[in-house]
């Protein structure tokens, strides 16, 4: 099985790529898909950073990428630590910076890892397995005011009030600590569209966990400041929230 699967990577090369002999960061590593393809268009001179929250990704990329190993630097953090880690492995400008944002194909089909309501496991959905809070910590800890913010804001549900009051429900009858149970407290809702219904609520919980818009913020103005002159930013982005975030940043 793949470990995750690059979405538009001639595109990523074609438009990140204008200096062969530079150093290039993939911000969203992976299972090193993007990575291989950027080192394939570089020259022999030419250097690869890559950073990942998910010590998962970082172990299967490094599988991936071993035949590259004097061109490729690991490093392990998010968005917000990446200004601090290049300060640390003393590195200069980069000649580009990819960010490919969400969650990656390994994590929704890793049970476990709780990113998925087709899925039963814990609700953990942590990027960064080391981090403190999961999503099970954040439905216990969260009043339904809360819960609304977050379904509503993050999750850009119209009905945010109603699951909000339903998660609360079943919390109080039977515990939330799996994805089953958090399907189930969604669904008693009666949504017009279950499926488009869990995807919100699902995502919602999972930019609270892994403070995904704050990251990104800190990720893109630390990528700008480390960009040489006519060094070039790549993002991927995949809904309304990122989007924006990026455009805003952008102009």
């Amino acid at each position: 099985m793949v470990f995750h699967v690059p979405v538009m990577v001639k595109e990523v090369v074609a438009n990140l790529v204008a200096n062969p002999h530079g150093t290039y960061l993939d911000a969203t590593l992976g299972g090193g898909g993007h990575s291989r393809a950027i080192l394939g268009a570089l020259s022999v001179d030419g250097a690869l950073l890559g950073l990942d929250r998910d010590g998962e990704a970082l172990t299967e990329a490094g599988r991936g990428l071993e035949g590259e190993a004097g061109r490729v630097t690991f490093l392990q953090g998010g968005f917000g630590d990446l200004q601090q880690l290049l300060a640390q492995k003393q590195i200069g400008g980069l000649a580009g910076v990819l960010f490919d944002l969400g969650v990656s194909s390994h994590q929704v089909d890793a049970a476990d890892r709780g990113f998925s309501y087709r899925l039963d496991g814990p609700l953990d959905m942590r990027m960064d397995a080391t981090q403190v809070m999961s999503a099970a910590t954040l439905l216990e800890e969260s009043s339904e005011a809360e819960l609304v913010h977050i379904i509503k804001c993050y999750g850009e549900e119209r009905r945010a009030k109603r699951v909000a009051r339903s998660i609360c429900h079943f919390r109080a009858e039977r515990g939330m600590a799996t994805t089953a149970d958090l399907r189930a407290a969604v669904e008693a809702t009666r949504p017009q569209h279950v499926p488009k219904t869990l995807a919100r609520v699902f995502q919602a919980l999972r930019i609270v966990v892994n403070d995904e818009l704050g990251q990104l913020e800190a990720g893109l103005n630390a990528a700008v400041d480390c960009l040489m002159p006519g060094g070039r930013l790549v993002v991927i982005a995949y809904h309304s929230l990122e989007d924006r975030l990026v455009k805003t940043k952008f102009a």
